[in-house]
């Protein structure tokens, strides 16, 4: 993975980088917003097409002529694609943006001025607002076996438990930070993500063996292990809209973000934890399943995620994580 990168041109400030998955009207917006955005700021766009069927690729060519397009013959999941528009970056910072996203006026740029003025920043997460310009929660934590557990088991739906459970979150997770200062982070929502080079040169960028979902969260743990910061900058806004791709395929996104859970432990935490963590997996799949079979086994739109809830099932059985 490292050594990704085209070579640096240093008139190019930012290169952003978008995947796109049958999103064409959203891409649209996206791609307007930028060069207020960036204001002074130099920048580079590439949107990697990700075999879209919405038209998407034939909007960019159309109406954005300045725009680098990749278009892939099949859908090559979110962290490759990625990395594809990654090999076509010259900027002295990436920024990996999801194309359910409005940036801000003057945002870009004033992300580019945190990093020129804090060299240790290996990747800056801006604050994210939802569409009615509400907070959206961009800090995350790094993935931690009691955590992960209780989340998996859904504890905080338990009679007893579960009271405990939502009470412990609110103490421990940075989901639940205010968001109104900019501070250091363990992990930071994906949606978008300004990189430095130096750091992708060192590190590499998303790991492809994440097809969706936790690519970002090992992204972060992986800068932090080599030492750069992983920072929350509380001085430029974007909007993200949130899931607009995986939310056409509900069943995928659940097998997604086990997988994608089940991976980070496989790469990243002892066999004890692993096995810990399938045997959790396969507990909650297999209520998942009892439940969709006791009350809605009649019902057509049940299948995709009685399917889904199969698959997970058997990857907590195996440790298999593809």
């Amino acid at each position: 993975m490292p050594g990704c990168l085209a070579p640096l041109d240093p008139a190019v400030d930012v290169s952003i980088v978008i995947v796109n998955w049958n999103t064409c009207a959203l891409l649209k917006k996206c791609l307007s917003s930028l060069r207020q955005s960036a204001q002074e700021t130099a920048i580079e766009t590439i949107v990697v097409d990700n075999h879209s069927h919405d038209g998407s690729a034939g909007m960019v060519q159309g109406e954005f002529s300045d725009v680098h397009l990749i278009v892939n013959p099949r859908n090559n999941g979110f962290a490759l694609a990625n990395n594809q528009g990654l090999g076509c970056a010259h900027g002295r910072y990436a920024l990996l943006l999801n194309s359910d996203t409005v940036a801000l006026p003057g945002a870009i740029s004033a992300m580019v001025r945190y990093m020129d003025e804090h060299p240790r920043v290996g990747i800056l997460g801006p604050r994210l607002l939802n569409a009615d310009h509400s907070l959206q929660t961009t800090l995350r934590d790094t993935p931690r076996l009691f955590d992960d557990v209780l989340k998996v088991l859904e504890a905080y739906r338990w009679p007893l438990l579960g009271r405990f459970a939502r009470a412990y979150f609110r103490r421990t997770s940075a989901v639940h930070n205010s968001h109104r200062a900019t501070c250091a982070a363990e992990s930071l929502t994906g949606a978008c993500l300004m990189l430095r080079r130096e750091a992708i040169e060192e590190v590499g960028g998303l790991d492809p063996r994440y097809y969706y979902l936790f690519e970002d969260v090992d992204l972060c743990y992986r800068f932090r292990q080599h030492g750069w910061l992983a920072v929350f900058y509380a001085g430029a806004e974007v909007v993200h809209l949130g899931s607009q791709s995986s939310s056409q395929i509900p069943a995928g996104r659940a097998i997604w973000h086990f997988n994608g859970l089940l991976q980070f432990y496989h790469l990243h935490r002892s066999r004890t934890e692993f096995a810990i963590i399938r045997a959790s997996i396969a507990l909650t799949a297999l209520a998942h399943l009892a439940w969709f079979f006791v009350r809605w086994r009649h019902s057509a739109h049940v299948r995709p995620l009685f399917s889904a809830y199969a698959k997970i099932l058997a990857r907590g059985i195996t440790g298999r994580v593809r």
